[in-house]
């Protein structure tokens, strides 16, 4: 068996092959074909969005770095009392569905949804409570890691780039998850999940200027919504 395949069903609970290929959205035989060629990288994509583990590091092993990691919500009210260890965080759901023009302060300054996060999990990602705010992504184009509807907690106060990070953009007045990495002379690549349908593009920094580009927080957690 292909080290890859093995690690992912490793990550998986030992789940059979076809139980697996149910859970990744799959055809079995494209597992079967995994124990010889090893796991795709869009693959690799899904079972990372699915288990919570990095994508290289079902590809190639190593430390499981560099992942998006999935956080559970408890269920609450607004009558229960919030633990010594939690948080209550800004939930600004309908941002990135009908966000419009406008900065990012006017767009979500009057929210008054909640979400509740460990501070465990905010010391774990170095994310100041008052920097943390819960999105809920719209769209494909970063899927399988971000699927239409997940909700995304981003860090407001980290906005320098590193390379191949996620992070909430603003881009023509419309805000968008990708991928990012920087360019020569100030300039910026924007990559999606899904390259077939959305193509990588590239902006030198006067193009950044004149399409209204900027980065609004970094990404460090999605919960995405079961199929």
């Amino acid at each position: 068996m292909h080290p890859s395949l093995a690690r992912l069903l490793q990550v998986s609970g030992q789940l059979s092959q076809e139980e697996l290929a149910k859970r990744i959205g799959e055809l079995p035989q494209t597992i079967t074909n995994w124990k010889r060629r090893g796991v795709s990288k869009p693959g690799a994509l899904k079972g990372a969005a699915t288990f919570g583990v990095s994508a290289n590091w079902i590809l190639n092993g190593g430390e499981t770095q560099g992942k998006v990691d999935v956080v559970q919500v408890k269920g609450w009210d607004s009558t229960t009392p919030v633990d010594d260890d939690e948080v209550e965080i800004p939930f600004y759901k309908d941002v990135l569905v009908s966000c419009g023009h406008g900065t990012f302060s006017e767009i979500v300054g009057h929210e008054t949804r909640k979400l509740r996060l460990s501070k465990s999990t905010l010391r774990r990602y170095g994310v100041s409570e008052c920097n943390a705010y819960a999105l809920t992504a719209f769209g494909d184009s970063m899927s399988p890691i971000i699927n239409s509807g997940a909700i995304v907690y981003v860090d407001v106060g980290r906005t320098n780039i590193t390379d191949g990070k996620i992070y909430a953009i603003s881009h023509g007045g419309l805000f968008k998850f990708k991928f990012l990495y920087r360019m020569p002379k100030g300039g910026v690549r924007i990559v999606s999940a899904n390259k077939e349908e959305y193509p990588e593009e590239s902006l030198t920094a006067e193009e950044i200027m004149d399409q209204e580009f900027c980065v609004v927080a970094y990404a460090f957690n999605v919960q995405n919504p079961l199929p």
